[in-house]
């Protein structure tokens, strides 16, 4: 599966956006917004948000295509860039 739309517009941490560090957390909202982040814990609040085109990070990382699939309302992380995405739904998160 890939991204169809390179152009789709997404919301990313300040760490990916700056590229200090590689996406490791995918989350797609109910609404369909789309999150690409670090899966850090030191952000700077909610302005530290970034609204990017998702082709920006599929060049410097194609292996997030393999997320294009991700339901709304799910999530898919992974331990470091090439191991396995597992996904859970959002609000199954810490259970």
């Amino acid at each position: 599966m890939k991204f169809l739309r390179r152009k789709l517009g997404v919301i990313c941490c300040g760490h990916v956006f700056r590229g200090e560090r590689k996406v490791l957390l995918v989350d797609r909202l109910a609404g369909n917004d789309w999150g690409f982040m670090c899966g850090g814990k030191d952000h700077f609040g909610s302005k530290d948000g970034h609204f990017v085109i998702v082709g920006v990070l599929l060049d410097s990382d194609p292996s997030l295509n393999e997320v294009a699939d991700l339901p709304p309302g799910w999530e898919a992380e992974r331990k470091e860039v090439g191991a396995a995405w597992i996904r859970t739904r959002s609000d199954d998160r810490g259970a």
